[in-house]
């Protein structure tokens, strides 16, 4: 289990020497988990036939609260991104796109539920690519999977700022501190 493993230590993965199924297991361990209750993701590309689109299409089906945002003005993939944004709107997802103001070139994603313990946790998905499962096989990136709750906590701030529910965010101090400027 992705989860199982990330409550222990953080995983630190390089692509495309590691497989990216890693973080489409990442997804479909969201998808089934009982524990998982909510999914928050950030959207900048996506593949055209995206299996980490369709894994968020069916955690909603299954009754997780999903919300996304997703990046409208991803260059030359502005088409592919408002495809599956009225996809995972008609499942049921709750998108939010990209204002003229703010810019979101980030790849990163936030599951909240409860550790095997049952006691309440976030499991965090920072990474350098997309969630793009054909490019990662090409492109160097790197993704971190933590539940270090100094990260998931500003992450999920930053998430409510980007969602529009927040108009200001309390950085968490002694973890880098920047999160927002690289986000915006």
């Amino acid at each position: 289990s992705i989860l199982e493993a990330m409550e222990r230590e953080e995983i630190l993965l390089h692509f495309p020497y590691q497989r990216y199924d890693y973080i489409l297991r990442f997804f479909n361990e969201a998808i089934i988990s009982k524990r998982v209750k909510e999914i928050k993701v950030a959207l900048y590309r996506v593949a055209e036939q995206s299996h980490v689109v369709n894994a968020l299409i069916s955690a909603a089906h299954n009754g997780k609260k999903v919300t996304v945002f997703v990046e409208a003005k991803a260059r030359f993939d502005e088409e592919n991104n408002l495809k599956w944004a009225a996809r995972m709107q008609t499942a049921g997802i709750d998108v939010r796109f990209s204002s003229i103001e703010l810019k979101v070139h980030a790849k990163v994603a936030l599951l909240i539920g409860e550790d095997s313990k049952g006691k309440p946790t976030k499991y965090a998905f920072f990474g350098t690519g997309n969630f793009n499962e054909k490019t990662a096989a090409i492109y160097a990136d790197h993704a971190l999977l933590t539940t270090d709750p100094r990260l998931t906590d500003e992450l999920d701030q930053t998430f409510e700022f980007i969602f529009g529910n927040e108009q200001h965010v309390d950085l968490v101090d002694g973890v880098g501190g920047d999160l927002l400027l690289v986000l915006c």
